[in-house]
């Protein structure tokens, strides 16, 4: 099909009717030789990666771990304040956290949906001596404005260590 620019610049003397009407009949003709109508689709890019830059211990039941440190932000759909994503568009996204712990500790976190618990995460140190690292996914049916954010699950010896080792990251897919 061709172009709404082009039809714009040979439009220019034309009355907007005209213009549509000339769209019509190319529309009609590409249908008629078999072309399908795509149509527009939104291209824009949605994607974020957060990382978590402190320690995190002895967190409450159900406190949101704001992973505060943003390094990827297209479509602005993350808020590394209240570390909530929002969905920009309706469509599948496709989460992912990694959590790590020292030994002797444990990390248990969930990934929420408008407050729907979809799938959990469980970083075990206990009875090692070094470092344990986890990481779950979820792809996500999502509507616009649907929020979607990791919380803590269970308080007794949370642990989760800062410096870039704990992530949250997701894109629109």
């Amino acid at each position: 099909m061709l172009s709404l620019p082009f039809l714009v610049a040979v439009a220019a003397n034309e009355t907007p009717q005209q213009v549509v009407t000339k769209y019509n009949n190319y529309k009609a003709i590409c249908n008629g030789l078999g072309y399908k109508n795509l149509g527009c689709k939104d291209t824009s890019t949605i994607a974020f990666q957060s990382s978590l830059t402190n320690n995190l211990n002895n967190m409450k039941n159900h406190e949101t771990v704001v992973f505060d440190k943003v390094s990827v932000n297209e479509g602005k759909a993350y808020d590394s304040s209240s570390g909530i994503f929002t969905a920009p568009l309706d469509g599948t996204y496709s989460f992912t956290w990694t959590t790590l712990t020292t030994g002797g500790k444990y990390f248990i976190s969930e990934i929420m949906q408008n407050g729907k618990v979809i799938t959990k995460n469980y970083t075990d140190g206990r009875g090692r001596d070094g470092y344990e690292m986890s990481t779950s996914h979820a792809n996500i049916k999502m509507k616009k404005g649907d929020k979607v954010w990791i919380r803590t699950y269970g308080n007794l010896g949370q642990h989760a260590v800062g410096g870039h080792w704990c992530y949250f990251s997701g894109l629109k897919l």
